[in-house]
């Protein structure tokens, strides 16, 4: 879904929505190389529903721009291809928490909606959020597990008797 800025008109097309006016251009510029874009782009190329022509009308630039990143992002692109047909096979397409990148939306979502409440359980929930999106992302160090018990360790040293100590 591109988000545009203005008013408009609604066209909808194979589950795409946007929003349609002659003056009006894509939020946060055209560079398709970073951030969300790029992911998206990625995987819209992957998915390839949609024709090259009408990707670049989407993301607010050209056919052959839409193509050189295709070229650019050959890799990407066939990777995500093959997580989507491992997802197919293994049946969990359709459960929307067996992605990453929703399971880490929703904790976004929970955490701009606790931000807004300023209320001590709020924060406590937003918090957990947080805290809930690095453990995904990898930026946490797992959790282990430490047994300690109350066994008695006993140390030898060879060549050594108790008496000369």
């Amino acid at each position: 879904m591109l988000i545009l800025k203005g008013g408009g008109t609604v066209a909808r097309h194979q589950d795409v929505e946007v929003k349609r006016s002659p003056d009006m251009e894509p939020v946060g510029g055209g560079d398709l190389n970073r951030g969300w874009k790029r992911a998206s782009l990625i995987r819209d190329i992957a998915m390839a529903e949609l024709s090259q022509t009408r990707l670049a009308e989407l993301y607010g630039t050209s056919q052959s721009t839409i193509s050189r990143f295709a070229q650019r992002h050959a890799g990407d692109i066939l990777m995500a291809r093959r997580r989507m047909m491992e997802s197919v096979q293994s049946g969990t397409e359709a459960l929307w928490i067996t992605s990453k990148v929703n399971r880490v939306a929703e904790h976004q979502d929970t955490a701009e909606r606790m931000a807004s409440l300023g209320t001590p359980r709020a924060l406590e929930i937003r918090t957990n959020a947080l805290k809930a999106v690095a453990e995904e992302m990898g930026d946490l160090p797992a959790r282990t597990q430490v047994n300690v018990g109350v066994e008695n360790v006993s140390y030898e040293i060879v060549g050594l008797s108790a008496e000369d100590i």
